[in-house]
C-alpha cells in the first residue's frame, strides 16, 4: 500500500519535531453524529422525472465579473444530482445525521448497511469538497 508523501512527511514531522501537530482522525461515532446542511447560496429545484437541479452562483468579487464579462458565463452553474444523489440531498437539511441518512436510505433502497455507508461517506465528503453542504454538530459550529 502506497502512503501519498504529504501524509507520509506529516507523519514524520509530527513525530520528531514538537511544534509539529498530527493529524487528528475522527472516530466513526463522531463522523456518524454530524448534520449535513445545504449552502444557502445554492437553489435548487426538482425537475418532472424527479431528480434536483442545483444552481450554483458564480463569486461576485472584481475578477470574477471580469472574467465572467469577457467569456460571457451564465449568472449560476446547474448541476443536475440523479435519483440517489437527491434521496439524499432532500436529507441534508440540518436536521438528519450522517447516521440518520444511511439508514433512510438503507430502508429505501434495501441495500446492505455497509455499502451504503461507505457510498453516503463518500458522496457526503464530495459535496462537502464543492462546498454544497456543510456539517455541524447539534449545539456546535458549524465546520
Amino acid at each position: 500500500m502506497r502512503v501519498p508523501l504529504g501524509e507520509l512527511l506529516q507523519y514524520y514531522a509530527a513525530r520528531y519535531l514538537p511544534f509539529v501537530r498530527a493529524k487528528q482522525v475522527p472516530d466513526r461515532g463522531a463522523l456518524m453524529g454530524l448534520r449535513p446542511v445545504r449552502n444557502d447560496a445554492i437553489t435548487w429545484e426538482e425537475n418532472e422525472s424527479g431528480e434536483a437541479e442545483l444552481s450554483i452562483p458564480y463569486r461576485k468579487d472584481r475578477f470574477a465579473k471580469a472574467v465572467a464579462f469577457l467569456v460571457h458565463l451564465p449568472e449560476a452553474r446547474r448541476v443536475q444530482l440523479d435519483e440517489v444523489g437527491t434521496f439524499v440531498w432532500k436529507l441534508c437539511d440540518g436536521s438528519n445525521t450522517v447516521e440518520g441518512i444511511v439508514r433512510a436510505m438503507t430502508k429505501h433502497y434495501k441495500m446492505n448497511r455497509a455499502e451504503v455507508e461507505a457510498s453516503v461517506g463518500r458522496y457526503l465528503q464530495m459535496l462537502a469538497e464543492r462546498r454544497f453542504i456543510g456539517f455541524y454538530r447539534r449545539g456546535g459550529a458549524q465546520r
